[in-house]
C-alpha cells in the first residue's frame, strides 16, 4: 500500500494520505467534507481497477 492508493473502509471508497511505521495510516474520504480517519492498516481493503485489453 502506498501514499495516494484508493482503499475501501467501511464499505467507502477512500485515499490514502498517510503512512505511519506502527500499522496504522491517515485515509480521506472521497466526498466534499473531506474528513481525515486514523485507521489501522488491518481494517482497510485494497481497491483495484480492472483494466481491461481491446
Amino acid at each position: 500500500m502506498a501514499i495516494g492508493s484508493t482503499v475501501i473502509f467501511k464499505g467507502e471508497k477512500y485515499k490514502v494520505i498517510w503512512l505511519y511505521d506502527n500499522g496504522t495510516c491517515e485515509i480521506k474520504k472521497n466526498d466534499s467534507l473531506g474528513q481525515v480517519e486514523l485507521v489501522r492498516l488491518s481494517q482497510l481493503k485494497t481497491f483495484e481497477k480492472t483494466i481491461s485489453s481491446y
